[in-house]
């Protein structure tokens, strides 16, 4: 029998740059700052894991771009220029939690073909509830391209 092989590549472990704590999001918030994201050039994000250790479980999305774009100040009404959206690769909604007590994990499995020339993604997420993170548990992330 021939094994099978899999290439399956995580990126890093990142915390969500631009967190602002112990401030009041509301829905449809950029959360965080804009982020780039290592990756081999073409391939397909299986999933995105999101490390919530401030246990709010709240549902995320990841707006993804294949360059860079002028990213949303964090904590206000995410708003992508037109110029800019002609961009976007499209966006992996992240609504499938685990609780376990004082954190969580957020998971989502989008099957997300891609192709990024330079290696690397862009993005920002948007938050879709009312977080407020504490000092010292700014969420991290990361996804994986199989």
């Amino acid at each position: 029998s021939v094994p099978i092989t899999s290439h399956v590549f995580p990126s890093a472990l990142v915390e969500v740059p631009g967190i602002g704590t112990a401030s009041a999001y509301a829905a449809a918030d950029a959360f965080g700052t804009r982020l780039s994201i290592i990756v081999p050039t073409q391939g397909t994000i299986s999933q995105v894991v999101f490390l919530d250790f401030d246990d709010e479980g709240l549902n995320k999305e990841l707006v993804l771009f294949s360059r860079e774009f002028t990213a949303t100040a964090d904590n206000s009404a995410f708003n992508v220029s037109d110029a800019d959206l002609n961009f976007c690769l499209g966006v992996v909604s992240i609504d499938t939690w685990y609780n376990y007590g004082a954190n969580q994990v957020g998971i989502a499995y989008p099957a997300f073909n891609y192709n990024a020339p330079g290696g690397i993604l862009y993005g920002q997420f948007v938050t879709r509830g009312a977080d407020n993170i504490a000092a010292g548990s700014v969420p991290k992330f990361f996804v994986v391209v199989a």
